[in-house]
C-alpha cells in the first residue's frame, strides 16, 4: 500500500507525539524527587545533559503536533507536486531526527553538532508550506 505525503506526516506526527509522552514519563521518574535517582550521565536539574533531554522530550510533542499540521496544509496547499514531496520528507525527518539528536547529545554531548541538519530540514518544511499558503490556486502571487 502506498501512502500519500500526508499520510506519512499524520503517522510520524502522532508517533512524536505519543513518544513525547512516554518520554515524559520516563523523565518524571527523576524529576522533582521521584520514585527513582537521577542518571549520574545527566547530572543536576541545570546541567546541559539534563537540558537536552528535557528539550527533546519537548520537542517529540512540539515537532509532532507541526507534522500534523504539516499533514493539514499539504493536502490543501499550492505547491507543486515535488515541492510537497521535499516538504514532507524534510519535516519527517526533522521530526524523527531532531528529538534523537537532542537525546543523543544528552548521553554524548558532541552530538549536538548534529542537531543543525534537522532543525533545518523543519525550518525549510516551514518556509515551503509558508509560501504555498500564500499562492492562489490560480497560480497568482
Amino acid at each position: 500500500m502506498k501512502l500519500n505525503t500526508s499520510e506519512s506526516n499524520r503517522r510520524i506526527g502522532w508517533t512524536s507525539a505519543a513518544l513525547g509522552g512516554i518520554t515524559g514519563l520516563i523523565l518524571g521518574l527523576w524529576s522533582f524527587d521521584g520514585p527513582l535517582p537521577v542518571p549520574e550521565f545527566l547530572g543536576e536539574y541545570d546541567d546541559t545533559s539534563r537540558r537536552l533531554a528535557r528539550l527533546g522530550h519537548i520537542a517529540f510533542f512540539g515537532l509532532g503536533i507541526l507534522n500534523l499540521l504539516t499533514a493539514s496544509q499539504l493536502e490543501r496547499n499550492t505547491l507543486s507536486e515535488k515541492s510537497s514531496r521535499v516538504a514532507s520528507w524534510l519535516m519527517n525527518f526533522g521530526n524523527i531526527f531532531l528529538p534523537l539528536t537532542l537525546f543523543a547529545a544528552s548521553v554524548y554531548q558532541p552530538c549536538k553538532y548534529l542537531m543543525p541538519l534537522p532543525a533545518t530540514a523543519v525550518t525549510i518544511t516551514m518556509c515551503l508550506l509558508a509560501m504555498g499558503t500564500w499562492k492562489s490556486k490560480e497560480g497568482l502571487t
